[in-house]
């Protein structure tokens, strides 16, 4: 699943469209070539409740590192690190945002700091236990279960950590 994810990537980065900088042009749909997905739930969980859970769980599951190896007309090329950096903060009193952006060593010089963001979930306080928990990212079915995993532990499930795309 992950070299189908690093194709895509890499089609994206070198596309003529620029993937998403910011958590902003990523709910707009900028940069994904069509591909991207939102999904709206309403939860039955206090705010501070989804919140907490989801950035315990997104930590622990979400933050994680693969190494690329390319042979460009049998040279092979230095190694491409990628990463995937995960962060949850708190935006006001009843609003939260999710973000998992994807970074790469070495950097190129126009790479946004922090990476390309892959995923946002804005978490907003709807009524006294319940919360609206908003997410954007990839239609590729590779990213379904990280879509699952996230709704499941803003409901306070216990889902395992997902097959990372």
């Amino acid at each position: 699943m992950r070299k189908l994810t690093v194709l895509v990537c890499a089609v994206l980065i070198t596309s003529c469209t620029t993937p998403p900088r910011t958590a902003s042009e990523l709910r707009e749909g900028k940069g994904s070539i069509g591909l991207s997905k939102r999904e709206a739930h309403d939860l039955n969980r206090e705010f501070s409740l989804v919140v907490s859970d989801v950035r315990r769980k997104s930590m622990e599951c979400l933050r994680f590192a693969y190494t690329t190896s390319v042979t460009q007309g049998g040279v092979p090329l230095p190694d491409r690190m990628t990463f995937y950096n995960v962060g949850v903060k708190v935006v006001g009193s009843s609003k939260a945002e999710m973000t998992m952006q994807q970074d790469r060593k070495p950097r190129a010089s126009h790479d946004p700091e922090g990476g390309y963001y892959v995923f946002v979930a804005d978490i907003e306080k709807i009524a006294a236990s319940r919360t609206r928990m908003t997410m954007y990212g990839s239609s590729f079915p590779t990213w379904r279960p990280i879509f699952e995993a996230i709704k499941g532990w803003g409901e306070g499930k216990n889902v395992k950590c997902p097959e990372t795309p």
